[in-house]
């Protein structure tokens, strides 16, 4: 995720005019750069699934996910090999 700037969001607005809302959102890093825009960007789309890769985690301390701005309806991605959950269907 990026910021949710008023530039990114009116880059956005043409793609969510023509394809529709933003369904879902995904932080495939753990990466803090990655991680330091993926909650407000989130907000800014409340009605969208948000996915992060497990393991998430804070330095100096290894705070609980629920501490690192990530929203409330965080899920975790599931395993890359199981094949039970067709995630992307929806």
């Amino acid at each position: 995720p990026v910021a949710p700037t008023k530039e990114c969001l009116s880059l956005l607005q043409p793609l969510m005019e023509q394809y529709g809302p933003v369904k879902t959102i995904v932080l495939p890093s753990v990466a803090v750069e990655h991680k330091v825009n993926a909650g407000p960007f989130a907000r800014t789309f409340p009605d969208a699934d948000f996915y992060v890769v497990d393991r998430q985690y804070s330095f100096p301390l290894n705070l609980p996910s629920r501490t690192l701005g990530l929203p409330s309806w965080t899920k975790v991605l599931p395993e890359s090999d199981n094949n039970d959950i067709d995630l992307w269907n929806g």
